[in-house]
Formats: structure tokens, C-alpha cells, sequence
């Protein structure tokens, strides 16, 4: 079971606990996939667990009798206290393994999270109707700029996510961060197969005249993952990161070939790198999507010079820059 079952309608259900486990509640958390799948798999059950700010978030969808039971379960279990419903519903599947796990590593303490959870409590009292996955994108990835508006505050935003090969990504977030004096918060990925290891993402959110941009890294295992691709639904650009290894640069290529096939509409890309080859090999490679905006920066992407191209890149909305070599569309 690796993949949503398209158009299935399926029990949604979602529940907000304190968390009580001790120590590393990651390394916890990686420990109980294997019992978590043991459990989902005869009962068709998937499942989603968020670790954020001293709370856990768990999405469930399978049958009414399959989430009732998973819902049991949690509540027994000493690692879960104060249990609270946040959503039920009956809708289309969405999670595409049996199990997903998220953590956010950022400068919330619990009480911001918790007032998370209360907000989306009472709009689900007066009435307003959400998604599971927009649930979902504003309690793992909330955003740090508007605060005061809990669920629109991604919405607006303008995405733009930025992967690499290897780390190079969120290097460059970082720095990112620090010119801005913008927090990043950091993201962990796993999923029920226990002879994976787990992998990172961050994002930082700036603000320029009055329009939040999003900005996520992403390393090119992250894009496979089926929680990081819920958060790109809304992606407007992707830059791609290349350095002078061909093997490593066609790989990432082809990976990012195979995540835009998969979008209804595709975000523009921008190749950032040293060399006019890789450039043109990377173009060439992702020039199978249909339609698809690319354009070339040809410069140096260490340090500073990384910095100030992604960045210009965000003042100009993604657009394509004059004086380009390289220009497909």
C-alpha cells in the first residue's frame, strides 16, 4: 500500500494529545513503527503522527470501526494525555503509506502550539469546514510571520522550495535565516519501513512589501516522501541547487522530473549553478515535463553568491531574469 487510493471515501479522523513520553520522543517514535504497522495493517488502517512543541497530532483514515480502534488504542497508551478530537469527517483518502511520521523543531513552546489546536477547535465549532491535509500543513509547517492567523497564513503565502543533492539546501536556508533574522524551524520525515533512516527539511518565512514568501529546503531524498509533497501542493517555484558533480546533478534531475509529472501545475523552476553543462544537462533532463518554465542562472552558489541569487529570485517572484543563457518554456 504505497500510494492514495484516488477517490476512495474513507473516515478521517484527527486527535490533538499532550505529549508524557520521556526522553527522545523521535527516537521513540522511530522505535514504534514497526508495532504502529503491525496494528494499521490488518484493519486497512493508515496513519499520521505530528510530534510539535510537547503535543502530538495523529491523522487517521480507514473505516469508522478502524479509526475508532486506533483511537482506543492511543488512549491507553502513557505516552498520550488529554486527548481531544480536532476533526472527523468522511472524504477522499489522502495519506499514501500506512504510516507517516512528522516532527517540527522550532522556537514554539507548548502553549503556542496548544493555541494552534484551540483556534482550529473553534472554527470547526462556528461551523468553518477544512481538509485533514489542511489541518495537517498549518500544525507541521505553521507559519512564524502571521501568527494571529493560524490557517490562512500559509494559504497566502508564496512557496518556493529549494533542494540539492545532499545538504547545500538548508545551508543556504540558514543563512538565509540569519541575514533576515528570520527563526527557521526544522522538519524530520519517516515512514513504516523500518530499514529506513528518517530524513530533514526546513523552511524559514520572510516578508517583502507585504507578501509572505515561504521558502523550504529540501534535500533530493525528501522528495519522494509522501508528507513533504502535501506541503508543495502550493509551490509556485522550485530552485535546484547544482554543484559541478554530473552523476549527482542528473540524479536530482530525475528526481524532480518525477515530482512535477505528478502536479497538476507544475511550479516554475531555476537552475542555480557554477557550470553552463550541468545546467543545460539538468534543463535537459526535466525538458520531458510538459510545459514547464525553466531558466538558468549561471554563477557561483557558494555562500554569499547562493544567498543573493535565491533571494533575488523571491524579489522578483520567480521570474525569469534578463541576460539568461537559457531560457524553456
Amino acid at each position: 500500500m504505497t500510494s492514495a487510493d484516488g477517490g476512495q471515501q474513507v473516515h478521517r479522523m484527527m486527535v490533538a494529545s499532550v505529549c508524557r513520553m520521556p526522553g527522545s520522543v523521535v527516537e521513540q517514535l522511530l522505535g514504534m513503527r514497526e508495532a504502529i504497522c503491525r496494528f494499521n495493517a490488518p484493519r486497512g488502517l493508515r496513519t499520521a503522527v505530528l510530534y510539535s512543541g510537547g503535543w502530538f497530532l495523529q491523522w487517521h483514515e480507514g473505516s469508522a470501526t478502524a479509526v475508532d480502534e486506533a483511537w482506543a488504542q492511543s488512549e491507553m497508551h502513557p505516552g498520550h494525555a488529554h486527548q481531544r478530537l480536532i476533526h472527523r469527517s468522511a472524504g477522499p483518502a489522502t495519506l499514501v503509506k500506512r504510516l507517516h511520521i512528522a516532527t517540527l523543531h522550532s522556537r514554539d513552546k507548548p502553549n503556542d502550539v496548544a493555541r494552534r489546536f484551540y483556534s482550529i477547535e473553534r472554527e470547526r465549532e462556528l461551523g468553518w469546514i477544512a481538509e485533514p491535509a489542511e489541518i495537517w500543513q498549518c500544525l507541521s509547517a505553521p507559519c512564524l510571520v502571521q501568527a494571529g492567523d493560524v490557517m490562512a497564513a500559509v494559504s497566502r503565502s508564496h512557496v518556493v522550495a529549494v533542494t540539492s543533492e545532499f545538504t547545500e539546501s538548508v545551508d543556504l536556508i540558514k543563512s538565509i535565516g540569519e541575514r533576515a533574522r528570520a527563526p527557521v524551524s526544522y522538519q524530520r520525515f519517516a515512514d513504516g519501513d523500518i530499514r529506513k533512516g528518517e530524513i530533514g527539511a526546513a523552511y524559514v518565512d520572510l516578508t517583502n512589501g507585504g507578501q509572505m514568501t515561504r521558502l523550504q529546503a529540501l534535500s533530493r531524498r525528501c522528495l519522494d516522501d509522501g508528507m513533504v509533497k502535501l506541503s508543495l501542493r502550493r509551490l509556485q517555484c522550485l530552485v535546484l541547487l547544482l554543484g559541478n558533480r554530473p552523476r549527482q546533478t542528473a540524479t536530482l534531475a530525475l528526481s524532480v522530473a518525477g515530482l512535477l509529472e505528478g502536479m497538476e501545475a507544475p511550479p516554475a523552476v531555476r537552475l542555480v549553478g557554477p557550470c553552463p553543462d550541468i545546467c543545460d544537462e539538468a534543463a535537459a533532463a526535466l525538458g520531458a515535463v510538459p510545459g514547464l518554465d525553466i531558466s538558468a542562472i549561471r554563477s557561483g552558489i557558494a555562500g554569499r553568491a547562493g544567498v543573493d541569487a535565491v533571494l533575488d529570485l523571491i524579489t522578483t517572484g520567480c521570474s525569469a531574469p534578463a541576460g539568461l543563457d537559457l531560457v524553456l518554456t
